[in-house]
């Protein structure tokens, strides 16, 4: 919903995102028009932070792999050595909202170090949540798996690039149920070929769908979901009504 768009709607009087995020809307354009946008930022949030634990577990136990080899007939664990238990792992949190809270209690029972990075949560807040703050340099160096839930803003648009990928560790993984724009998508091909990280998981991709030339897709190490972390059945429902009721409210 762009400026050209808005300028165009002569009786509009709100905009409903359907969805959390507000990175394709126009804001300020919306608001010189004094028309209303309205998003739905408590809905979904147990479905993506469940599709993100899904897809850490699955890098972090190197379930794609297994899954690969023993179709293919090869029965051997040692391929994909090593692996390190998660009591030993340390999980790095992009952002503290609603649905990394929720990411962060389903990930806490497996038993690892738990830290977060967001500028806008005073420590105290992540501390109390049990999780350790800390600033985004230390999250990129010292993660074995990076969970992204940050909006997608223009300071936070590649996020993630070269730099920050030749700073992780080599058996690090990155999980994206966020946004695609947060990470530079050349920037990862060339951190996973050359082995500056492990792989990644990624339910979005910018754009979406991906190009079919993209390189991404031509990866063993990456686990690829077609922007599905939001749905279950509940979720929709849940969609459908919560736009309605903020359309009219």
């Amino acid at each position: 919903i762009t400026r050209r768009v808005i300028q165009s709607l002569t009786k509009c009087r709100v905009i409903v995102r359907y969805g959390i995020g507000l990175d394709n809307i126009d804001i300020d354009a919306a608001t010189e028009a004094g028309i209303y946008v309205v998003n739905l930022p408590t809905y979904c949030v147990d479905e993506v932070s469940t599709h993100a634990a899904a897809l850490a577990l699955a890098c972090a136990r190197r379930i794609l792999g297994f899954d690969r080899d023993a179709k293919a007939g090869i029965w051997d664990f040692q391929r994909h050595m090593p692996i390190i238990g998660l009591p030993d792992c340390r999980v790095g949190v992009v952002a503290f909202g609603n649905i990394a809270r929720s990411f962060i209690k389903k990930m806490t029972p497996f038993g690892p170090e738990i830290i977060v990075n967001d500028p806008f949560v005073p420590d105290g807040t992540i501390r109390d949540f049990g999780a350790i703050p800390v600033d985004f340099d230390e999250l990129v160096r010292t993660s074995d798996i990076i969970s992204l839930h940050a909006p997608l803003t223009p300071e936070t648009r590649h996020l993630f690039g070269e730099e920050q990928f030749k700073a992780m560790r080599p058996n690090a993984y990155l999980i994206n149920t966020a946004r695609g724009g947060l990470i530079d998508e050349k920037a990862l091909y060339r951190a996973i070929v050359e082995k500056q990280i492990a792989g990644a998981a990624l339910d979005t991709t910018e754009p979406e769908p991906p190009e079919k030339d993209n390189p991404l897709l031509t990866l063993d190490n990456i686990i690829l979901t077609p922007h599905a972390a939001f749905y279950s059945e509940r979720s929709l429902k849940q969609l459908h009504l919560v736009a309605i009721q903020d359309a009219i409210r």
